[in-house]
């Protein structure tokens, strides 16, 4: 089990020594459940993928739709580009500069999708970067690795983002009790 378009239906494969799970680089290619069995009455199955039915925290949304597992259709590939543009440029510069070959890294990700649309000449009249274009180029090039092997959850990351939730999380309870509390006085 886990989320869409991780690679359980290829380790299966891998483990049956044939293909057996269909596979796809994109989310929900596995449809239903299928069991498999190997060698030495060994049983595996291959399931859809599982996402939370809500994700709290906007970060992990965007992570997760970044690597593929939000389906495409569900997302802004801009909104997907500039999250992973903003974080590759703080923390995988050195993969940046040397996938795109700058001899300097631009300073924010405005500059650096404008920047990777003009070397890919992903350009409209005017010279204007054609910014869907450049996006799904950055995100295609990074769910294949090609920028580089690259984490986007890094432990501190984790941490800061979950008390930040947390803070979220006691706001809202704070205005739902002040709702209460006015609604209660107002009867």
């Amino acid at each position: 089990m886990g989320i869409p378009n991780v690679g359980k239906s290829t380790i299966i494969n891998i483990l049956a020594d044939r293909i057996i799970a269909k596979t796809g680089n994109e989310p929900a290619v596995t449809k239903r459940q299928q069991r498999i069995k190997l060698k030495d009455n060994i049983i595996l199955s291959d399931t859809p993928g599982v996402l939370w039915p809500n994700v709290e925290n906007k970060n992990s949304g965007y992570r997760l739709a970044a690597t593929g597992a939000i389906k495409d259709t569900a997302i802004e590939y801009a909104d997907i580009a500039f999250f992973t543009a903003e974080y590759l440029l703080e923390h995988y510069p050195e993969q940046l500069r040397a996938r795109y070959q700058f001899e300097q890294l631009p300073d924010n990700e405005s500059d650096l999708m404008e920047a990777i649309g003009k070397k890919r000449g992903c350009l409209r009249s005017g010279k204007r970067v054609d910014l869907e274009k450049t996006s799904k180029i950055l995100i295609s090039e990074f769910r294949a690795g090609t920028i580089g092997k690259i984490t986007l959850e890094l432990p501190s990351l984790v941490e800061k983002e979950l008390i930040e939730l947390e803070l979220i999380k006691e706001r809202k309870a704070a205005k739902k009790d002040k709702r209460k509390k006015n609604w209660k006085a107002s009867r």
